[in-house]
């Protein structure tokens, strides 16, 4: 069986973290992927974890040491290279541009981003639990 490789976006792997789906859950544990992110998910999860449901940095760290620990982590593409996709929300483009040109399955939950990114990458939805 050959190994799947996915890129991991940000709201799949809050998803993870926070215990909210079952699915985030089954993907971060299948050792049948290979699993990818990048720096500027991790950098876009510490403000959400830190703003948004007020981690303490210890909490901060610990999570992000988690996320490095189970993917690679590919550096934040150069600018130039957002030029390759569309999408209309510009904060998900350095996601979605990663995935595109390493040739990943993308990840997400986001239901505009996964609707704009399946025009470039092959995308699978994974979503909270009800």
């Amino acid at each position: 069986m050959e190994m799947i490789r996915a890129f991991f976006d940000t709201s799949v792997i809050l998803n993870r973290i926070l215990n909210l789906s079952k699915e985030a859950e089954k993907v971060f544990s299948d050792p049948d992927i290979n699993k990818y992110t990048n720096e500027y998910v991790l950098k876009e999860l510490y403000h959400v974890l830190k703003k948004q449901f007020k981690f303490s940095e210890i909490q901060i760290s610990y999570a992000l040491e988690y996320v490095r620990n189970e993917r690679t982590i590919l550096p934040t593409l150069k600018k130039d290279d957002f030029t390759i996709v569309e999408n209309r929300d510009k904060a998900d483009k350095p996601i979605v541009c990663s995935a595109y040109k390493h040739d990943l399955i993308f990840y997400i939950d986001d239901e505009k981003t996964y609707q704009d990114a399946k025009k470039y990458v092959q995308v699978v939805r994974i979503t909270k639990d009800k």
